[in-house]
């Protein structure tokens, strides 16, 4: 197996036609574990073989063993709560728009990201079918990244889904400040995040950030 382990940045280097490509120990654990669970692989799984040449042979039979199963169900990470899963694919099925908040799950804070958050739920093809969102219902997707969600709501209503139980909602404050082409700027834990050309392309964003609005200032 022509694999390279690079134990520094635990990664598995695998070559791909010119060039090469990298799977995450803890990729390549997680999903090993999922697969054997789904699938009922006599494939035994131990945290102690994460990183070795042993466990990413395992991963590919596995791989060739989900080829075979055909799945039809969508594919969600290891770690995605099981009511984050249902609303996803609730709002897949009924083609619904909604909103993504992304963050850090072990804290609850807020990323604030501002792009590929709003949408409608579809999934992918190929052996496994992950969710990714589209910016409409004839375009291309993101993949979802639903182990790092921490807030949903319903674009229609604003109506707040679900939200992770440590969920920290990002302390925003807009103060003028001219710099540039710039008038005013966000303040978000008193540190600055960014800086906009009017007060009112600030507060748009602010309020994109809080959920109170669905459109982010151009």
């Amino acid at each position: 197996m022509n694999v390279v382990v690079n134990h520094q940045q635990e990664l598995f280097v695998v070559p791909a036609g010119q060039g090469v490509s990298t799977l995450g120990f803890e990729y390549v654990f997680g999903q090993l574990k999922q697969l054997v669970a789904r699938l009922n692989l006599p494939i035994t799984v131990r945290e102690d073989e994460k990183g070795t040449i042993g466990q990413y042979a395992d991963y590919q039979r596995a791989i060739g063993e989900a080829r075979k199963a055909n799945l039809k169900e969508t594919w969600f990470h290891l770690n995605t709560p099981v009511e984050v899963r249902r609303i996803l694919e609730r709002y897949r099925k009924s083609g619904n728009p909604i909103r993504i908040f992304y963050g850090d799950t072990a804290t609850g804070r807020d990323w604030l990201e501002e792009n590929d958050v709003v949408g409608i739920v579809a999934r992918s093809c190929g052996i496994f079918k992950v969710p990714i969102l589209l910016a409409s219902s004839e375009s291309w997707g993101n993949g979802i990244l639903d182990h790092c969600i921490v807030r949903l709501m319903d674009t229609g209503s604003r109506r707040v889904l679900w939200t992770h139980p440590k969920y920290q909602a990002p302390v925003m404050q807009i103060a003028a400040e001219r710099q540039g082409s710039y008038t005013h700027a966000v303040f978000v834990s008193d540190e600055l995040h960014a800086r906009f050309p009017s007060y009112a392309k600030a507060a748009q964003w602010v309020a994109f950030m809080a959920g109170e609005c669905m459109e982010a200032p151009r």
